[in-house]
């Protein structure tokens, strides 16, 4: 059952999002303000910039073509849907003579024109319709040439359509015409308040063109903040809701993940709570010791963790790799502790060779302690690169290290590996010493690896040996390194120090 503090921790992850999200709100909102009118002023001006090019294009076609007589090919020019298009409102011909024809299709009256008026070059000349009935002035553009006079109302709805996008209200456009850098034309759009107000934002920007202003401006107001704000509320919330529920279930995954096995084997090597046991081997001839195995225990909250629950989740996801490497280092420590005559057998794993992490990791240890430092490589797991491992064993052996098939006859391996690897020392497993004085058929095995490791001057141990019958027979067929607890029970450093330095002590220990 998680306790409160957990259950805290796991709340307070849920709405660590939310909280971040709304301390930033005013920052993010102001952001992305200015980012929404930066974008319109783009759209704004990439739809001017290519209106322009249009209406040049379509201008000086149009000029090039008309008769300036209101005659019937004046007419299908003017009537033209390539001239008469999405960008022009109106647009009409008054002769010399007075004659007029227009897409409205009867005479047209301008002289009440707005001015000021913005003369270009070339006969060309910008000004505004007239504000009739609260309607909004309408770009003009007027050509005169020999007397005759064309004339373009721009249609600018489009402007309206950008600057109601997002929302309404929202934006206020502005663009001024300026002759000798004094204004003589403004046209506006939106919501003409907007500049007025305290936190207004704007932009500026120029453009080329008949049709495109020297100079416009771009505001955004209190309408657009309220739109994002209401958006972010809208949006933000659950989002940064979500990412709270993300949060807190990563936060009981890694929780649970700690809690498991692998989790907590991980966080066990950090805490370095994987230590060395001593398990003595001697030698029945003399009664010993001559050195021990070195046996893997898990010291977790002052309590030990029987082998069983961790060594193959150890092995299985690799982790074995780093605890071998912590318990070679505590050895080594130890080692200044124990009769300098006395070595000790470190378990390994295939992966261990396979991939060169023991000479990796003694090299970078100045190769410690080559005459008491023995390895053990396990049959439990096979060894896939027999050829790199050969390599790696064939480095260590240079160096003075030696090797042991552990467990031998129960897994992988066996006699090939001491054919592949050149090993010369094998220790017979309990499974086969236990057939001792019994009738198993297992016992002929044990009588057949005792043979063939004679005949071929290969070094025996056997271990789990618990009585001296036992410990008889494997004497009597040359068998005399023995290891189990007719001798010694695995124990700490410690525990192992006190019992050497113990004049009278006798075996068991």
């Amino acid at each position: 059952m998680p306790s409160n503090h957990t259950k805290r921790r796991a709340f307070s992850l849920l709405l660590l999002p939310m909280l971040i999200y709304f301390a930033a709100f005013p920052l993010i909102s102001s952001s992305v303000a200015t980012l929404l009118l930066s974008q319109k002023k783009d759209q704004i001006e990439f739809y001017l910039v290519n209106r322009s090019n249009m209406l040049q294009e379509m201008i000086t076609q149009q000029l090039n073509t008309l008769s300036f007589n209101c005659g019937d090919e004046d007419w299908q020019i003017i009537r033209n849907p390539i001239f008469y298009n999405q960008h022009i409102r109106f647009m009409g011909v008054e002769t010399s003579e007075g004659k007029q024809c227009s897409t409205l299709g009867y005479p047209f009256i301008f002289h009440d024109a707005q001015h000021p008026t913005f003369t270009a070059k070339n006969g060309f000349s910008v000004s505004a319709t007239p504000n009739i009935d609260h309607t909004e002035n309408e770009l003009l553009i007027q050509f005169v040439i020999n007397g005759n006079r064309v004339i373009w109302v721009i249609d600018s709805s489009w402007t309206q359509n950008e600057l109601d996008s997002p929302c309404q209200d929202c934006f206020y456009y502005q663009a001024s015409f300026l002759d000798k850098e004094t204004e003589v034309l403004v046209l506006k759009r939106g919501d003409e308040h907007i500049p007025y107000e305290p936190k207004a934002q704007s932009l500026s920007f120029s453009g080329k063109g008949k049709a495109v202003a020297s100079k416009q401006f771009l505001w955004s107001g209190q309408a657009l903040r309220q739109y994002i704000k209401h958006n972010m509320i809208l949006w933000g919330t659950p989002i940064s809701l979500f990412l709270g529920i993300l949060l807190m279930g990563g936060y009981w995954l890694i929780r649970n993940y700690r809690n498991s096995i692998e989790g907590l084997i991980e966080k066990g090597i950090r805490d370095g709570e994987f230590i060395p046991y001593y398990q003595p081997i001697v030698d029945s001839r003399t009664e010993q010791i001559v050195g021990y195995e070195v046996l893997l225990r898990w010291q977790k909250s002052h309590e030990l963790v029987a082998p069983d629950l961790f060594i193959y989740a150890a092995e299985s996801t690799g982790l074995i790799i780093k605890i071998t490497n912590q318990i070679i280092q505590k050895v080594l420590n130890d080692l200044e502790h124990l009769p300098p005559t006395h070595w000790v057998s470190i378990n390994l794993v295939a992966e261990h060779v396979e991939k060169r992490q023991l000479s990796m990791l003694l090299h970078a240890l100045n190769w410690p302690q080559p005459q008491r430092i023995k390895f053990e490589l396990t049959e439990r797991i096979p060894i896939k690169n027999l050829v790199m491992a050969a390599e790696e064993i064939a480095l260590l052996m240079e160096k003075g290290y030696h090797f042991k098939i552990d467990d031998f006859g129960t897994g992988y391996g066996g006699f090939s590996y001491l054919q592949h690897l050149h090993i010369r020392n094998i220790k017979i497993d309990k499974m086969f010493v236990d057939t001792i004085e019994t009738d198993d058929v297992k016992k002929s095995v044990l009588d057949s690896i005792i043979a063939s490791a004679k005949a071929g001057n290969i070094e025996l141990i056997a271990e789990g040996a618990e009585t001296l019958n036992q410990v008889d027979y494997l004497a009597k067929q040359g068998v005399y390194l023995i290891q189990g607890y007719v001798y010694a029970r695995p124990m700490p450093i410690s525990e192992l120090i006190n019992k050497l330095n113990d004049e009278n002590l006798s075996f068991p220990i």
